[in-house]
């Protein structure tokens, strides 16, 4: 039973309007208030985005985790002295959201970059990575979230070290980004025994991608395998979150088509069939994609 669909970051009905970025340069060209102002749009554009989902009966969203750029880089913070803790203004908007989500029962998570690898053999990478995960949890905290998403990393040669590098790693991580971590299996290296593995070891909820799943081409996943996953959630509070797409150009395509076949909806709502779950659709179109499945379910 699905109870939430939701969309990760774009919203194509919003544009012109779109998330800015900035280049480390244009903020000693033109001055930090250029870096500032590029922040406020996007804050207030999540604003936006959550009141367009309200009105079309989204209530679950990802957060792009570009949402402040650069706050965090060392030129910026040896040559600027603003902080964006420190910013009223920004604060304020920030607990705007968080009002908004909370009020509508909304499901907000963020989905760190690959470059988050807490299994990397190199230890400046894992620290970068858990600065990062502290960075995420910071902003996710501020707005209401409860879902940080990331994978088990790199293979680097053993499966087996690796999978204990994380569960190491994990260990050392603060309370406060251990209650909102959660793994996702992915399409090539950490199968969905894999990180299941690594849930018995840590408590980590698992994150179900079906088309990871599929392109990783182990095994069927089977309604029990559903059963285990939600028992991986039992101590959050919260139900699980699961992500759906479809590929490109071809079932086992790892780029993700505009919409989600019916094909694959229909696969999806057999598999789980009446365990409640929260559903992230994964395609290109975004919000249109995560209205059709509403409309479609």
């Amino acid at each position: 039973m699905i109870k939430r669909i939701g969309y990760a970051c774009i919203n194509n009905n919003l544009k012109p309007r779109n998330f800015q970025q900035c280049r480390l340069n244009s903020v000693y060209k033109y001055g930090i208030d250029y870096l500032r102002d590029k922040i406020v749009n996007n804050l207030e554009l999540i604003k936006d985005i959550l009141r367009w989902n309200i009105d079309n009966g989204i209530f679950m969203y990802r957060v792009t985790s570009n949402l402040l750029p650069l706050v965090e880089h060392p030129d910026i913070l040896k040559d600027f002295e603003w902080r964006w803790k420190q910013d009223k203004e920004l604060l304020n908007i920030m607990y705007e959201i968080k009002n908004i989500v909370q009020k509508n029962d909304i499901r907000l998570s963020m989905h760190p970059d690959q470059f988050t690898v807490l299994n990397s053999t190199k230890t400046s990478v894992v620290e970068n990575s858990i600065n990062y995960l502290n960075h995420h949890y910071e902003i996710l905290n501020l707005l209401g979230g409860n879902d940080i998403i990331i994978h088990t990393g790199g293979v680097y040669g053993d499966k087996t070290s690796a999978i204990d590098r994380f569960i190491e790693v994990y260990k050392e991580l603060s309370k406060g980004i251990k209650e909102m971590l959660r793994l996702e299996n992915d399409d090539v290296s950490f199968n969905i025994d894999d990180v299941l593995f690594i849930s018995k070891k840590t408590s980590i909820p698992i994150v179900l991608d079906v088309h990871h799943h599929r392109c990783n081409k182990k095994r069927e996943i089977t309604n029990d395998d559903i059963k285990i996953i939600k028992d991986t959630w039992k101590n959050t509070g919260i139900i699980p979150k699961m992500h759906i797409s479809s590929g490109k150009t071809g079932f086992y395509d790892k780029s993700h088509g505009d919409y989600i076949l019916e094909e694959d909806i229909k696969s999806f709502i057999s598999l789980i069939q009446d365990i409640e779950i929260d559903l992230m659709v994964e395609a290109k179109e975004k919000d249109n994609a995560a209205l059709r499945l509403i409309n479609y379910l």
